[in-house]
């Protein structure tokens, strides 16, 4: 008698359709296998030297631009997230005081600013990097 695991796998089986054929376009019956192997040489073919983008990163992606840091962004994402600290601090530490609560979520809302300032700095610094290294290996 099969384990229970193998009854589950079997009716997997039945319940996918498993096709051996598929019917081109002129109606008549091809083996898959034969498809698969007529399609696989184009999907392999190494790119011409030159069919880079302009911009694109190593993997083949194209470099997306990052925004320039600005402190009204800055501002705006770090006062959210700020906010939402203050929220998380008021609500999850109920054994400290309310004043207490309410400073360590003023100064995390605070301390928010300047760290989103800097990792939009970061990632747009990283980007200028990358895309002169690009632009000196042309």
């Amino acid at each position: 008698m099969p384990t229970r695991k193998q009854r589950r796998r079997r009716d997997k089986d039945f319940r996918h359709d498993v096709r051996v054929f598929e019917v081109d376009g002129e109606g008549n019956e091809v083996p898959i296998a034969a498809l698969r192997a007529r399609e696989e040489p184009k999907a392999k073919a190494a790119p011409a030297k030159g069919a880079k983008q302009r911009g694109s990163a190593k993997g083949g992606r194209a470099l997306r631009e990052p925004p320039q840091p600005s402190w009204n962004r800055a501002l705006r994402r770090g006062g959210f997230m700020g906010a939402a600290m203050l929220i998380a601090f008021l609500f999850l530490f109920k054994n400290a005081s309310l004043p207490l609560r309410i400073a360590w979520g003023v100064f995390y809302a605070v301390a928010f600013i300047p760290l989103t300032y800097w990792i939009d700095r970061t990632a747009y610094r990283g980007y200028l990097r990358r895309a002169a290294k690009q632009s000196g290996k042309r």
